[in-house]
């Protein structure tokens, strides 16, 4: 993978997050320019944005900047990503087709210092509930919303880290348009998997497809009966011999007319 900004050959760095868990990013040690995979820009603390650019050997002339920004992992050009979360001093690239983040050194860490100058507000406000819901709300209630708020962030901490259990296992996906209502998935895994696609034009129209019952590397299903000239969002599902599950990160492909 080579580097958006000036062309150079992108390291993969092994990073922590506040949890304990563990990913790597494609970080350019001679622009200090770090591309994340969907969701990892939001994972990483931002100690470890110092460990980023300590790698970092910035060359004395100023990096000459390729006229294209291109993605990484599949060529598709690079577009400015807004938001709310999002500074107006920041400038954050990505790619509409794999939905992952480039982030310049400067850029990063303004990002992530807003991130947690937001948190650390959102931590202050929220001390003086306890003392308020003495008055408003009993003791009972207030540990009940706490333990709900608890469970909430572990089984969203928990379905990120199945989706990149299951995101480091799949290789080779391709869709492949057979008519204008039809469509092929194809994949590999590490090892064998039962598989099955769940999809539909939108998240609220999502219907599951078994693609491989039994134990499998290879998968490969014909979705027929698909609307021309629809977006069609999906995720792949594996389940393993001790009938664990991980679901991927949303896609999407378009059927032709």
């Amino acid at each position: 993978m080579f580097c958006p900004t000036c062309g150079n050959q992108l390291q993969k760095i092994a990073v922590s997050t506040n949890q304990g868990g563990r990913f790597e990013v494609d970080h350019c040690g001679f622009c200090g320019g770090t591309w994340f995979d969907p969701y990892e820009i939001n994972r990483i603390p931002f100690h470890e944005i110092i460990t980023l650019a300590n790698l970092t050997v910035l060359p004395k002339k100023k990096v000459t900047e390729l006229k294209k920004h291109l993605c990484p992992g599949d060529n598709h050009p690079l577009e400015p990503f807004q938001g709310d979360a999002v500074p107006k001093n920041v400038k954050l690239l990505w790619c509409k087709k794999c939905l992952g983040i480039w982030a310049a050194q400067k850029d990063l860490w303004e990002f992530k210092k807003h991130q947690d100058e937001t948190v650390s507000a959102y931590d202050v406000g929220s001390k003086f509930f306890p003392a308020l819901s003495v008055v408003f709300v009993p003791v009972v209630t207030f540990l009940f919303l706490l333990a709900t708020t608890f469970t909430t962030i572990t089984s969203l901490q928990q379905a990120q880290d199945e989706r990149i259990h299951a995101e480091s296992r799949i290789s080779d996906i391709k869709t492949d348009q057979i008519s204008g209502n039809a469509v092929s998935i194809s994949f590999k895994t590490q090892i064998p998997f039962i598989s099955s696609a769940i999809l539909g034009p939108s998240s609220l129209e999502m219907e599951e497809f078994i693609i491989s019952d039994s134990p499998s590397p290879d998968h490969n299903i014909v979705l027929t009966g698909l609307k021309p000239r629809t977006r069609y969002l999906f995720r792949l599902k594996l389940r393993d011999g001790q009938n664990n599950s991980f679901v991927t990160d949303l896609k999407y492909f378009t059927t032709s007319p």
